[in-house]
This record gives C-alpha cells, structure tokens and sequence, in this order.
C-alpha cells in the first residue's frame, strides 16, 4: 500500500471509531450505554453492551427492542417509546411462573386474559431480583391486540407481508402508578406466554453512550 493509501485507510478507520451517537434509538450491536443513579439497583451506574436488537410490530407502531447485557449477563431489554408527546425509555424482563406466582395473586392474574373487562392486578409481594421494579396496583389498559415480533433490525426497513415471517401473539398491557410500571403479557400461537415486567424511565437517565 502506497502511503497516500494508508493516510487514507487511517483516518477512514479514525472516522469510523469516531461515530457519534444523538439519541439511544440510533444504538447499534457492540454499543455501550451507561445509566445514571436509578431506583432499580441493577440498572443504577451500570452499564451495558447492545447484544441484540429486534422488532416489535403492530398495526399503529414499530418498536425496536435493544437486548443489553450487563456484568451478570441476565438480559435487560429496552426500547425507546416515541409514539407520544414524550419519549421514554421502557426497561422490560421475562418473569417466570414462580415470579408470578410470589409477584400477583394468581386469580387476578389470570383474569388478565379471561374478558376485555379491565382487570385490576394487585401486587402481594416484590421478590428481591425485581426491587423497584413493580408497584401496588395495576389496571389493564390493553386486551389481546394483535401483534408481529420479527428478528432483527427494521429500523431502515420495512418488515415482511408475509404472517409467516414473524411470530404472532396477543398483546396484554397493564399499568400502574405515574404511568411508570407496566405489565405486559404476549400470548403466541400454541399458547406459549411470555410474562414481562416493565419500567418506563426517562431519556436522561443515560449518562454516557460509547459507540462501538
């Protein structure tokens, strides 16, 4: 390689490494966020690779969800919600059935999906891996809307036509105080549920990104 090349390839390379980031919803694999003091202990000054991303896809909104992996290495998902007036940050985990089960009374639990009545969900304890995490009381907000859930990034592209490129379920939403926490339960063909605890926080919770 001539030296002209090299200076080139050099500074090419410098550009690259230099890539800036304005907002989270430009995240891509191998990026790094760091939070700020947060109520959640396992997400306060911590931060996070970007292992994964994925789509969420419904008639009204696209939602990409960004997988962050952290020193314990159990995932964290996020996606940065702009469908309102004010962008969040949405912090979700898949909860098991002894979780829920310690978490709610199952009854009540179970009416989530039973009627388009709006059920209000009582919480009976707060295990110690969701601290801050969940609140006293949820109402549902959200019954069995359809929903698409593709792998991979569709943020520059339209996802698939075809039913048979995603996997369908049924959306549940409930939510609790200040709007803040958020229940979520997507029920996919066959019957297998994913149960999901959800925190919205605000954007300046980040403190540092580091691009990869």
């Amino acid at each position: 390689m001539s030296m002209t090349g090299f200076v080139k390839s050099f500074f090419n390379n410098e550009k690259k490494a230099l890539r800036n980031i304005d907002h989270p919803r430009d995240l891509i694999k191998g990026d790094i966020i760091k939070f700020d003091f947060m109520p959640q202990p396992d997400l306060s000054n911590s931060q996070f690779e970007v292992s994964d991303i994925n789509t969420y896809d419904f008639e009204d909104r696209k939602l990409t969800e960004f997988t962050l992996k952290g020193d314990n290495k159990k995932p964290v998902y996020m996606t940065v919600d702009e469908t309102g007036d004010e962008p969040f940050l949405a912090f979700s985990k898949k909860i098991n059935r002894n979780i829920v089960e310690e978490t709610f009374d199952m009854d009540e639990f179970a009416s989530i999906f039973d009627s388009e009545a709006p059920t209000t969900l009582h919480r009976i304890a707060e295990p110690a891996n969701l601290e801050n995490w969940t609140t006293e009381k949820y109402l549902q907000e959200v019954f069995a809307e359809g929903g698409y859930y593709h792998k991979g990034d569709y943020r520059n592209k339209d996802v698939p036509d075809s039913e048979n490129d995603g996997d369908s379920f049924d959306y549940y939403m409930l939510i609790g105080n200040k709007r803040q926490f958020v229940i979520e339960a997507e029920v996919y063909d066959g019957g297998e549920t994913d149960v999901i605890i959800t925190i919205r926080r605000p954007l300046t919770d980040i403190e540092e990104i580091h691009p990869v």
